[in-house]
């Protein structure tokens, strides 16, 4: 039986369609957003006949990891393919770009054999050297310059907190030294042993001759700690590395997965349901973005299976390259600039496995989803049980807008409502599970994902027979907005923003523990004024000292708040990275994930 709530009575009837009993109040004269047998029917899909768990189990078990350039993304792309030709659609794999050179990434391991002997967690960046086998030699202390003994180095493994100057691993590589051994980014005081790694994509373009061939292999904070402390005790460790990266020549075709459900009356206008298929490559990509891949798919096969026909065409598109900054996502915006007038909207999935819970829509739109919305109220209970607000939200904007983010801010750009589905549930995405070893099948939410993957069915169906294309008079490319900044805020916060005004204050929270309440507006951070959210974090990081000063504003009267600079969230990124700060990366939602407990996302051009 389809899981209900108590509804508005504007909703009874549709309610006694689905539940068999006889409406109870008087009957709207208006015409409902969807039929009620078809509301009916993609619940029953959704909720009670899901395979949205089938669907991520596969992806990450039969696939993996989805490194862009890799064989697993292009097996992730045929994957794909495969289950939407499998539900009748027009499917196919859209090129949107070619890298020189492939790379894959095998088994890694390291282990201390000696004096003392332990495993080590170990993990290197993409499109960086493999080991070519095991390779085992003493492990000892970087030198501080350039000029050092060489014997001394040959056939061992350098040991150094953060890497050294390149000038110096040139010099290590020349004398015969095994590679580099780092401390892994990014642990922090709730997440010790969390290890990110990134890695520069530019690295693909280059020829087999100009590639890197000496291993720079991260190692887990903890790990590498222990080891340093045999290293400075002078006890002498042996280690043995295997890292499995490999090159090999290309050209590699890059392709998003785009599969169209046919409009009966408008076949040329389109609603998209979207999200990226590419992960890192550390380790299954669950969260980042598994989890929305598996929820477009599962729309997919929802309204397939309920036999939908809508007016509008629907299309649902897996894009490639979202990690390295949009790549997949902007190469189709540009290949089909001239039909951007016939999108609709956009709903994009990323940011984990929460329930989709809001979006942030003008004025405008909202007078044309809240009918729609009002059925996902209707019909769909929390999927947390304790949850007493309403199960979804449309939140007003002044404008959607944005220049950064996951996939849908490529539409932004192009005048599109790119809208990403706000969440709310105890996945803490941003903290623990993005971009980190963590991000595996297990910490996917079930019923969190039937939620979402049944609140995208429902939104894009209505939303393709709405009378008219959703109004697009709010959409503005430029300006700072509820981006993947905001939720790095919010995450970090432990609260939700509007621009720098403090909407709610999780109770218990750090912002609460800070001395925030609903309404209070961050002023300064380390003596700076913030203009943009995306200030927060930098004018922190640059602080001087342990600490950082923050300034809000309660009406006319400030107060001061002062955190240790070691519970700001991670940097991410390198070159290329999809982490804030990385020119290539990070991922900003282009409406705010409010209430993800978990850190954040990037400023433009990145991946979340």
């Amino acid at each position: 039986m389809p899981r209900l709530r108590l509804l508005p009575s504007s909703l009874l009837l549709l309610s006694s369609v689905l539940v068999g009993q006889a409406p109870v109040a008087q009957v709207p004269s208006s015409q409902p957003a969807i039929a009620p047998d078809m509301v009916k029917a993609i619940v029953e899909q959704g909720i009670d006949k899901s395979q949205v768990m089938r669907i991520l189990r596969d992806l990450t078990g039969k696939v993996g990891h989805r490194l862009t350039g890799s064989d697993n993304f292009t097996k992730g792309c045929e994957w794909a393919k495969a289950e939407f030709a499998a539900m009748g659609l027009e499917v196919e794999l859209e090129k949107w770009g070619e890298w020189k050179l492939v790379w894959n990434r095998g088994k890694w391991s390291g282990r201390i054999t000696g004096p003392e002997a332990f495993d080590m967690y170990v993990a290197t960046d993409a499109w960086t050297a493999g080991t070519k086998g095991l390779q085992k030699g003493a492990v000892v202390a970087a030198p501080a310059t350039a000029e050092f003994d060489a014997k001394a180095f040959a056939g061992t493994w350098v040991l150094k907190k953060s890497k050294p100057s390149a000038a110096i691993r040139k010099a290590l590589q020349d004398a015969g030294a095994l590679g580099l051994v780092y401390r892994a980014g990014d642990p922090d005081k709730n997440f010790p042993t969390r290890v990110r790694v990134f890695g520069n994509h530019q690295t693909a373009m280059k020829t087999m001759a100009d590639v890197p061939t000496w291993p720079e292999i991260a190692v887990q904070a903890d790990h590498f700690d222990r080891l340093a402390a045999m290293v400075e005790a002078d006890q002498k460790p042996i280690g043995e590395f295997d890292i499995e990266n490999t090159f090999r020549e290309g050209p590699i075709e890059l392709n998003n997965v785009i599969a169209t459900l046919r409009g009966t009356e408008k076949p040329d206008e389109y609603v998209i349901l979207s999200a990226h298929l590419d992960s890192w490559h550390q380790v299954q990509g669950t969260t980042d973005n598994g989890t929305g891949t598996s929820t477009t798919i599962e729309a997919a096969r929802i309204l397939t299976s309920a036999h939908a026909k809508p007016k509008r065409s629907i299309r649902f598109c897996l894009w490639g390259g979202e990690e390295e900054g949009l790549l997949g996502s902007r190469g189709w915006v540009q290949k089909h600039r001239a039909d951007m007038n016939k999108v609709s909207a956009v709903f994009n999935h990323d940011t984990g496995t929460n329930w989709a819970h809001s979006l942030a829509v003008t004025d405008a739109m909202h007078e044309q989803l809240n009918p729609i919305f009002e059925i996902v109220n209707a019909v769909l209970k929390a999927p947390d049980a304790d949850w007493k607000e309403p199960v979804f939200v449309l939140r007003k904007v002044a404008r959607v807008a944005g220049g950064g983010g996951s996939d849908h801010a490529s539409f932004i750009a192009a005048g599109v409502p790119g809208l990403d589905w706000g969440l709310k549930g105890r996945s803490n995405y941003f903290a623990h599970t993005w971009h980190t070893q963590w991000d595996t099948i297990d910490v996917a939410i079930e019923e969190y994902q039937r939620h979402t993957a049944t609140v995208a069915a429902l939104a894009a169906l209505g939303t393709a027979d709405l009378p008219e294309l959703l109004d697009r008079s709010g959409v503005s490319a430029g300006g700072d907005r509820p981006g993947q900044s905001v939720a790095m805020a919010a995450g970090w916060f432990e609260a939700e923003l509007e621009g720098l005004t403090f909407t709610s204050v999780k109770e218990g929270g750090r912002a609460a523990k800070m001395g925030v309440q609903k309404g209070d507006v961050l002023k300064t951070v380390a003596g700076q004024e913030v203009e943009r959210i995306r200030q927060v974090f930098q004018f922190a990081r640059e602080a001087e000292g342990d600490s950082v000063k923050f300034t809000f504003a309660r009406g006319e009267k400030t107060f001061d708040a002062t955190m240790k600079k070691d519970e700001l969230p991670a940097r991410q990124g390198g070159p290329g990275s999809s982490g804030p700060g990385g020119p290539g990366g990070g991922t900003p939602p282009a409406t705010t994930p409010a209430g993800q407990p978990g850190g954040g996302t990037p400023p433009a051009g990145g991946g979340r």
